[in-house]
């Protein structure tokens, strides 16, 4: 019985160490400089075209002379070059400007074959087992397929971002 109990106990220790650990597949999470991706949709033609929105309803404002439409708007304009500061300056979400390219987004996901895409800026921890892929040249082509903006992103990536005080304080 001894014997028998010893074998099992060999047998059960061989199985153990044959047996591979299991190995937990690697996630691939797309990445992204925010600041690439303001840059991208500040010179596009959807923001050009906001931004002309934006000034037709200021100069109809001017022509009423409705002073507190006027108000509003120099406003919204103070409060939105303010949060272009903080998204092309430092570390400010974008995912206002991105909610309005899903399909691109999830289309730039597909072809790195990412599982999710997140600003590089607010990824707080990566597990060993996740890796990253930079994915904002393609986001930013997806925005404007200038040829200027990938040497623009370059650019920006071998400066550290502002902090937000910092880009707060930015005077126009």
């Amino acid at each position: 019985m001894k014997r028998l109990a010893s074998w099992v106990a060999v047998v059960v220790l061989l199985f153990a160490v044959a047996t591979p650990a299991r190995v937990q597949p690697r996630v691939r999470i797309g990445v992204f400089d925010s600041r690439g991706i303001v840059i991208a949709y500040g010179h596009s033609a959807a923001f050009r075209a906001q931004m002309q929105q934006f000034r037709a309803q200021f100069e109809k404002a001017k022509a009423a002379n409705d002073a507190k439409l006027l108000a509003e708007l120099e406003a919204k304009a103070q409060t939105q070059q303010m949060l272009l500061h903080l998204q092309g300056f430092s570390i400010g979400s974008v995912s206002e400007i991105l909610a309005n390219f899903k399909d691109e987004v999830a289309a730039v996901a597909k072809q790195a074959n990412v599982s999710a895409v997140v600003s590089q800026f607010e990824l707080a921890y990566q597990d060993p087992n996740v890796e990253t892929v930079d994915i904002t040249e393609a986001l930013a082509k997806k925005l404007n397929d200038s040829p200027n903006i990938p040497e623009m992103i370059a650019e920006l990536k071998k400066e550290k971002p502002l902090s937000m005080l910092e880009a707060l304080r930015i005077k126009d």
